[in-house]
C-alpha cells in the first residue's frame, strides 16, 4: 500500500516538474532575447538624442510601439483588458514608470553622455532589482546577493574617477536613475501577471505612455515634428519602437512571468554592456578606454555572483494561480 502511494506521488510529481523545467526553458529564451535586443537600446536613443530630439524620438518609438501592441491585443482579443477598471491603474502606473520616466531619463541623459559610459552606468538595475524585489514582490535577498551587488557599485565608482567620463554629473544621475524606474514597473507588473498576460502587460505600457508623451511633446516641441520628414530619423524611430520598445517587452515580460524576477535581471544584465559596446562601436564610433572596461567586467563580476546558485524559477503565491484567466505566451 505503502508503495503503491508512493508511486502515485511520483507520478503526480512528474507533470509538475515537466512543467517547471518547459517554463524555465521557454523564460531563459526569452531572457536571451531580451538581452540580445535590448543592448540596442543605449545605442539607438543616443543616435536619437543627437541626431533628432531626445523627446521627439522617444515619443514617436513608443507610439508607434503602442500601435503594434494594439494590433497584436486586437487579434489576441485583448484590447479590452488593457482599460479594465480591474487593471488599469496598475497598467497606468507601470506606463508612468517604465515608459515615460525611462525614456525621458535615458534620453535626455545621453544627450550628454556617450552610450559606452551610459551602459555602465545602466549597471545599477540588479541592485534596484534586489531592492524591489524584496520589498514588493518578497523575494529575500542572499548574502551573495548582498555581496555582488557592492561588486557592482564598486565597478561603477572605479570610473567616476576618469575624467569626464560621467560629466555632466546631473546627464549621469538621469541615466543612472532609469534602472529604478524601470525595475519600479516590472515589481507592479508582477503583482498582475497573472491574470493579464505578458502582451496585455506591453500593450497597456505603451499604450498609456504614448498618450502622456505624445501631451508632453504637442505642449512643448510642437515644432521638432517636422524633422520626422528625414526618412534615416524616421526609419530609426520606428525600428526603435518596433524592435528594442515592443519586442523587447515581450520578450522581458514573457521572461519574468516565468523566472524570478532578480535572477532574471541578474542574466540579461552581463551580456547587453559587452553587446552595447559592440554595437557602440560599430555604428557610433565610440570606443571604450581601459578604465570603462575594467569598470564594466567589475560590475558584471558582481552580476554573474548573483546569477550563480540562485533559484531562477518564479515563485507563485496561491492567490495568482487561482485568479489565473490567461495562458502566459509560449
Amino acid at each position: 500500500m505503502e508503495a503503491g502511494t508512493a508511486d502515485a506521488a511520483q507520478r503526480a510529481g512528474r507533470p509538475r516538474s515537466e512543467s517547471r523545467g518547459r517554463s524555465f526553458r521557454i523564460g531563459f529564451s526569452f531572457a536571451i532575447a531580451s538581452t540580445i535586443i535590448g543592448a540596442a537600446q543605449p545605442v539607438l536613443t543616443r543616435w536619437g538624442a543627437v541626431n533628432v530630439d531626445p523627446l521627439l524620438f522617444c515619443t514617436g518609438a513608443v507610439l508607434f510601439a503602442a500601435l503594434c501592441a494594439v494590433c497584436l491585443l486586437h487579434l489576441r482579443g485583448d484590447l479590452g483588458l488593457v482599460f479594465d477598471p480591474r487593471y488599469r491603474a496598475r497598467l497606468f502606473a507601470m506606463s508612468m514608470a517604465g515608459t515615460v520616466m525611462t525614456s525621458l531619463l535615458l534620453a535626455f541623459g545621453l544627450t550628454r553622455i556617450g552610450a559606452v559610459a551610459g551602459v555602465l552606468l545602466l549597471q545599477t538595475e540588479p541592485v534596484y532589482s534586489i531592492v524591489l524585489a524584496t520589498m514588493v514582490v518578497g523575494e529575500q535577498p542572499s548574502a551573495r546577493q548582498i555581496t555582488a551587488t557592492v561588486v557592482i557599485l564598486c565597478g561603477i565608482a572605479s570610473v567616476f574617477g576618469a575624467g569626464g567620463v560621467f560629466s555632466p554629473l546631473w546627464a549621469a544621475a538621469l541615466i543612472f536613475a532609469t534602472p529604478l524606474f524601470w525595475q519600479i514597473s516590472h515589481a507592479i507588473g508582477l503583482k498582475i501577471m497573472p491574470p493579464l498576460t505578458p502582451a496585455t502587460i506591453t500593450g497597456g505600457r505603451f499604450i498609456y505612455g504614448s498618450v502622456a508623451l505624445t501631451a508632453i511633446l504637442l505642449a512643448v516641441r510642437p515644432g521638432t515634428l517636422a524633422l520626422l520628414a528625414n526618412p534615416t530619423a524616421l526609419a530609426v524611430i520606428l525600428l526603435t519602437g518596433f524592435a528594442v520598445y515592443f519586442i523587447s517587452a515581450l520578450t522581458w515580460y514573457g521572461a519574468i512571468s516565468r523566472l524570478s524576477l532578480t535572477w532574471t535581471t541578474a542574466l540579461v544584465v552581463p551580456g547587453t554592456p559587452l553587446l552595447s559596446i559592440l554595437f557602440a562601436i560599430l555604428f557610433l564610433g565610440e570606443h571604450a578606454s581601459p578604465r570603462e572596461v575594467t569598470g564594466i567586467l567589475i560590475a558584471i563580476t558582481g552580476v554573474l555572483a548573483l546569477v550563480l546558485g540562485a533559484d531562477a524559477h518564479r515563485r507563485h503565491p496561491p492567490s495568482e494561480i487561482a485568479e489565473a484567466i490567461h495562458q502566459p505566451m509560449n
